[in-house]
């Protein structure tokens, strides 16, 4: 997983992570072993589902094996004091334990974005995976329970998977999208801003199918969560698609075994078997859905900054920087407020690519456009006109304020060096033409406003270069003071 998304490892919090590992397997155990029946396997069996994902989070945790001695004794001691016997609890348990390794074994092969649910074959990643892990898991628990039990080994191999199979599609994506640390680590004001200001229309139609499904009954009601499902996954993103999945899912199982449509008995444990692979994989639908909208808006997003953003200074293209202006303008026209343009020009740019090359010529631009973006506020424009020429838009801005800005950029600049030829370090200097309306008129268009900016850079250029000129003169003590 990706660094951000892992605990904290000092001495100290390591120790906190796995005593708080281990008390989460512990109660997940103890969880598991009341909804067991009569017979030898849990109706439910989070605890692998649980300890698989936080390892997962948490790779450097997982890496030590005090951890996984931790986890194990936790599942033992939560057999032991609910009565099982020593050598069950031992070789159900070493069962569990090697269905987790297996899981861990294939999921750290992956990279953090596929396990994120980040790219396009993460949902594929997270059903092989919980396969692996269940059969891994299954096998060995079957085999204990012919011998204890004397249970048939097909069956009871299908029953063990299934159930895996079940809690790990689940619970895993849940885990794995988690916001990082534990939960009273998480920033719950942004968590429940986000809740807020989610659609709730999609929710109200998931409760509405599980009413359905209680209501329904029937071993398919199930299928009535999958459209409300669906249409959370579009507007609730990868994590509250996986929560609510796991909700509506568990949910709609526990309804179905109340109503007596499902059961974990032998006579109907052939049912029961394809009903949790089922659920399981109906899942992964509003997961993958998910997923791919996600992914949708990401490529949207991407597509969108590069048509608005020129390719190798990422300052705004001269398109989107007149569109966007001439609608500043406009409004500050409206409002009576106050804009202030600046032209700026590289000096002696083609003497640079000319002596140094066309790359070194690149990162002066590329430098430039981030030392410009630190100076400047949100509402501010910046963008490239073309060549080593760039443009400023600064709503209200006084023409004080926005020399202020222009002497800063300048002086950092000429104060910046890019590298040596020679022994001698490359400085670059930039003129500046400075054009401020306040307040602005209706005639003040952008195309004004900057051809007159233009004609003050003009100035700075003949008059020595490596200077601001503004086009209307400003008041002696402003100029001293910028």
């Amino acid at each position: 997983m990706s660094s951000q998304r892992f605990l904290s490892l000092s001495v100290s919090a390591a120790t906190r992570d796995q005593l708080v590992l281990t008390a989460v397997v512990f109660v997940a155990c103890v969880l598991g072993i009341l909804s067991r029946p009569a017979g030898y396997i849990a109706v439910i069996w989070p605890a692998n589902a649980l300890l698989l994902g936080l390892l997962l989070r948490n790779r450097a945790l997982a890496l030590q094996p005090l951890s996984w001695l931790l986890a194990f004794s936790a599942y033992l001691v939560a057999d032991l004091v609910t009565g099982s016997d020593f050598g069950v609890a031992l070789s159900m348990n070493l069962a569990n334990l090697l269905g987790v390794a297996a899981g861990w074994l294939y999921f750290r092969r992956q990279s953090a974005s596929m396990l994120e649910f980040k790219r396009q074959h993460s949902v594929l990643h997270l059903l092989a995976g919980s396969a692996v892990a269940a059969l891994a898991s299954a096998l060995p628990g079957a085999l204990a329970s012919g011998h204890f039990f004397g249970a048939p080994l097909w069956p009871t191999l299908q029953r063990w998977f299934a159930g895996e199979l079940f809690d790990m599609l689940l619970i895993l994506p849940v885990l794995l999208r988690a916001p990082q640390g534990w939960m009273w680590q998480w920033r719950w004001t942004l968590l429940l801003k986000g809740a807020r200001a989610a659609p709730r229309a999609p929710l109200a139609a998931l409760l509405v199918s599980i009413a359905l499904v209680h209501l329904l009954q029937g071993p398919g009601a199930v299928g009535y969560l999958v459209p409300a499902l669906v249409w959370c996954a579009m507007g609730y993103g990868v994590w509250g698609t996986a929560l609510l999945t796991l909700l509506a899912c568990t949910s709609a199982t526990a309804l179905l075994l109340a109503g007596g449509v499902v059961g974990f008995s032998q006579t109907l444990i052939h049912g029961a078997t394809s009903f949790q692979v089922g659920v399981g994989l109906i899942s992964l639908a509003p997961l993958t859905v998910s997923v791919a909208h996600e992914l949708r808006a990401r490529a949207l997003r991407k597509l969108r900054f590069a048509l608005n953003h020129d390719e190798l200074t990422n300052a705004l293209s001269r398109r989107t920087l007149m569109e966007r202006g001439r609608r500043l303008v406009q409004r500050m026209a409206r409002e009576g407020g106050a804009v202030a343009i600046l032209m700026a020009d590289l000096d002696h740019f083609k003497r640079i690519n000319d002596s140094y090359g066309h790359a070194q010529g690149d990162l002066v631009l590329r430098h430039f456009t981030a030392l410009a973006l630190r100076n400047l506020r949100a509402q501010d424009l910046f963008g490239r006109i073309g060549g080593e020429e760039f443009a400023l838009v600064l709503p209200e801005a006084s023409a004080e304020q926005a020399l202020a800005v222009a002497e800063r950029i300048r002086n950092q600049m000429r104060e910046h060096p890019f590298g040596q030829r020679d022994g001698i370090p490359l400085y670059v200097t930039v003129s500046m033409g400075l054009r401020a309306a306040w307040p602005v008129r209706p005639d003040d268009t952008l195309e004004r406003l900057l051809s007159e900016a233009d004609a003050a850079l003009y100035h700075a250029k003949k008059s020595g270069r490596d200077q601001v000129h503004c086009h209307s003169p400003l008041p002696a003590a402003a100029v001293g003071t910028a």
